[in-house]
């Protein structure tokens, strides 16, 4: 009878364990929000061909300067010829600099705009070549104690923006006006965001406060990561950063796009199928006459950008990857202008006898 008990009191204890092991595999993956998304095979590997060489100059966004950078990294270790350097102070300075003549190649985690795309003609004669290389998705970041459990768009318009276009009749500066009780209740809700060069800053006011101006209550950060840092300090903060730049130290904050509506995740399924949204491409802007090739240094980028390699570096950093389908669509496009950029430097090199 006792030798029952003690099996029984074993199974017990096995059962109470088994449960806090599932309940802790449950938090881990609730707490990150998302199973890591698995890389298309589909996606082509990026092939060496030949050594190339030149010299990149790369400014712009500060979202994509950790992915940027190692694309050149990975990029400069098959070809070490190739001289690069990436700045990220802004999608607004990588524009400038492209207007400027100082870059042929500009990082933007937004489009540009239709007034921006008239300049570059005015300047240059032509259209800018646009190629998305990753997705991105814009998240609202907490402390990760702070117990918010979603936020509205008109909800985030009452907090960031001083017009509030999206229809809340009230300011929202405490947490209790977003439901938060007990100790949260009159707590003033701190704000966090980018300066007014940034692409990410630029995609928050027009997504979130429709074309508005931000509140003066808003603390202006350097960049992506100052953000972050922050927020990782200051429990009654919020802000807008990439999700590539998430940490253990903040959570990101469930979106709905209506009040009483679901809270959306930011994660690589919710991105790639429109439910999260703020999703957002994230793009390539060079400077290249039409019918002709990039350098031999940009084309190369842009290859291994989109090759299988550049893709599972944008989801090792926290971005996520283009689809299959895109990247099959901008190869197709860019493959005759890097054979011919190949064909045109081996025409300078080699010259043909008698020529």
């Amino acid at each position: 009878m006792r030798f029952s008990r003690i099996i029984l009191g074993f199974l017990v204890v096995a059962g109470f364990y088994a449960v806090v092991l599932i309940a802790l595999a449950s938090l881990d993956q609730t707490t990150w929000g998302q199973v890591r998304p698995v890389l298309d095979p589909g996606i082509p590997s990026y092939t060496y061909q030949e050594s190339a060489s030149g010299t990149l100059i790369i400014s712009g966004s500060d979202t994509m300067r950790p992915l940027v950078q190692a694309w050149v990294d990975g990029l400069r270790q098959r070809h070490p010829n190739i001289k690069a350097t990436v700045s990220g102070d802004g999608s607004e300075t990588g524009l400038a600099a492209l207007l400027e003549h100082r870059t042929e190649l500009a990082a933007m985690s937004r489009r540009m705009t239709a007034a921006e795309i008239s300049e570059f003609i005015k300047e240059y004669g032509y259209e800018p070549t646009e190629i998305p290389v990753a997705n991105d998705a814009l998240a609202l970041f907490v402390h990760k104690d702070n117990p918010i459990a979603g936020l509205s768009l008109d909800e985030l318009d009452a907090m960031f923006c001083r017009e509030r276009r999206r229809g809340l009749r009230y300011s929202i500066d405490s947490w209790g006006l977003v439901g938060l009780m007990d100790e949260w209740f009159e707590t003033p809700v701190r704000l966090y965001g980018r300066n007014g060069k940034s692409g990410t800053s630029y995609f928050f006011r027009e997504e979130i406060c429709k074309g508005g101006t931000f509140s003066a209550r808003l603390n202006d950060t350097h960049g992506s990561a100052s953000v972050i840092q922050e927020l990782g300090i200051d429990q009654h903060g919020i802000g807008f950063s990439s999700i590539g730049y998430r940490t253990s130290s903040v959570r990101p904050v469930p979106i709905a796009s209506v009040k009483g509506g679901r809270y959306v995740e930011p994660t690589f399924e919710s991105a790639m199928d429109g439910s999260y949204p703020l999703r957002r491409n994230l793009y390539f802007y060079i400077a290249k006459p039409p019918k002709t090739s990039p350098t031999q240094a940009v084309a190369e980028l842009v290859r291994f950008a989109l090759s299988r390699q550049g893709q599972k570096l944008a989801l090792d950093l926290g971005y996520f990857p283009l689809s299959l389908p895109e990247i099959a669509r901008l190869t197709s496009k860019w493959s005759p202008s890097m054979k011919a950029a190949q064909t045109e430097i081996q025409g300078r090199t080699d010259p043909r006898p008698g020529s």
